[in-house]
């Protein structure tokens, strides 16, 4: 049976862990910029450079953890989504609204894909099996429920994967064109509320047995 001093201990770990994310997220989002140095993560939550090495192994294995966080949480909506007793148009209208709003509350978080990405083959690994492995799990099971009720045709997962992550995240890594192309200075909540429903109509249109 754990000792008192031992689930202290272990909390304190926790915290230290969460407080390390959690600093890392703000500078971030503050910058604008996923360029953070241990020391700014470290002076910024209040505890020891160290904890970095000793929680995460050095630097990228915290971003990917915080990673794995942010869009875990989101899966684990999906999946509660996915139960839902309601029709397969309205769960893809819920996902592609759920997944916009993931990456306007973290504006960092495409470039942070991009560079985890391109950073070691462990990390391209553990994107894989924890964020788009069970991402593309409950989609498929949407996509195929939308199928038995006649609302959509057939439908390749993975297409769909790549239509709806690819059009909100080149959205956010693409913000430089908006102000130059557009004439729009910053994503506000009304551009992405009005983005995202045009994005569910184009996508839900494109996969309906019958369009329109």
């Amino acid at each position: 049976m754990a000792t008192v001093a031992a689930v202290a201990d272990r909390r304190c770990a926790g915290l230290g862990r969460a407080q390390l994310m959690e600093a890392a997220s703000a500078l971030m989002t503050e910058r604008g910029s996923i360029d953070v140095s241990i020391h700014d993560i470290a002076r910024r939550s209040g505890v020891s450079s160290a904890l970095i090495k000793y929680h995460f192994g050095h630097k990228d294995g915290l971003l990917l953890a915080l990673l794995e966080k942010i869009v875990g949480d989101s899966i684990l909506r999906l999946e509660t989504l996915v139960q839902r007793d309601m029709p397969a148009p309205e769960k893809l209208r819920l996902h592609i609204l759920g997944v916009l709003n993931v990456y306007y509350r973290y504006p960092y978080l495409n470039r942070l894909m991009h560079y985890l990405l391109s950073s070691s083959e462990e990390a391209r690994r553990r994107i894989s099996v924890n964020i788009v492995k069970p991402m593309l799990a409950a989609q498929a099971a949407i996509l195929e429920q939308g199928k038995a009720a006649g609302a959509f045709r057939d439908v390749n997962p993975m297409s769909f994967y790549f239509h709806v992550i690819g059009a909100s995240d080149h959205l956010f890594y693409g913000l430089f064109a908006m102000k130059y192309a557009f004439g729009i200075e910053e994503m506000g909540e009304s551009l992405k509320q009005s983005y995202g429903e045009d994005l569910v109509r184009t996508i839900l249109n494109g996969i309906a047995a019958k369009p329109g």
